[in-house]
């Protein structure tokens, strides 16, 4: 049985469940891109690759528009990144799923790396106290995400890396300034994975219109230096940032 948990959030988490067709009992927790919402899940479904259970929800500023305050907002901020936690421990200290994948797009991609980072170096304590994620939570969910899988589809390294490719606009300076002063830039919190054995296949476009390539080299020789597990990297040229990635949905299909 799985169930969707009662939202200790001041805003709409909007946990959205895809029940297996068939007896598996996995979980596989999809976080969405920047400006979009849980409707990631049904997204994932239709690549027809994932088996098991699929988990979406809503990050606080889901379908955030340009016009919006950035400097409010939570992306790059430990808010952002409280209900991936939350949702972790729910499913895997209550809910008690032995099988638990993590799938990220884009800025969701970035948020699994820093929710990684958190729990490995118990950073936050006070505010993952708050959630239910203790030590025993936080030793239980590592050991549980460590037998997993862990996709990370054009994951976000940087605000500082897209204003170097587009150009400083009022919309990322604002959400730069959230990275930089909270130490929230995924390519830099690789780093805190340090210790932990992790399945990760990292899926990269390039071009990628969206987030450029600049740091990718950087971003995946960390990653294998960091990771004591294995790191897939899937690379493609002719796809782009938001679309199908059939590379890397065929490359999990024949080895998942």
């Amino acid at each position: 049985m799985i169930n969707i948990p009662k939202n200790p959030f001041v805003y709409d988490l909007g946990v959205k469940i895809v029940k297996s067709k068939t007896r598996n009992d996995s979980l596989t927790i999809c976080c969405h891109g920047y400006g979009h919402n849980n409707q990631i899940v049904d997204v994932v479904k239709s690549f027809n690759a994932i088996k098991g259970n699929l988990v979406g929800f809503n990050f606080p500023d889901y379908n955030i528009k340009s016009d919006a305050d950035h400097s409010k907002c939570s992306y790059g901020t430990i808010n952002e990144i409280l209900p991936l936690l939350f949702l972790l421990k729910f499913y895997i200290c209550e809910q008690k799923f032995s099988k638990v994948n993590l799938y990220g797009f884009s800025a969701g991609g970035g948020a699994i790396i820093n929710a990684l980072g958190i729990l490995n170096k118990n950073l936050y304590e006070s505010e993952l106290k708050n959630i239910g994620i203790l030590e025993q939570q936080r030793k239980q969910i590592l050991n549980v995400l460590q037998k997993g899988i862990i996709i990370l589809d054009c994951p976000l390294k940087s605000v500082n890396e897209i204003i170097a490719f587009r150009g400083e606009s009022k919309e990322l300076k604002a959400l730069a300034a959230n990275f930089n002063a909270n130490k929230l830039n995924p390519i830099d919190n690789i780093d805190l994975l340090s210790g932990l054995k992790l399945n990760i296949i990292l899926n990269l476009q390039n071009p990628d219109d969206v987030l450029s390539n600049r740091d990718d080299a950087l971003f995946t020789d960390k990653l294998k230096k960091t990771n004591k597990g294995k790191t897939q990297l899937i690379f493609s040229s002719d796809i782009g940032h938001t679309s199908y990635h059939p590379k890397l949905w065929d490359y999990y299909k024949k080895y998942y």
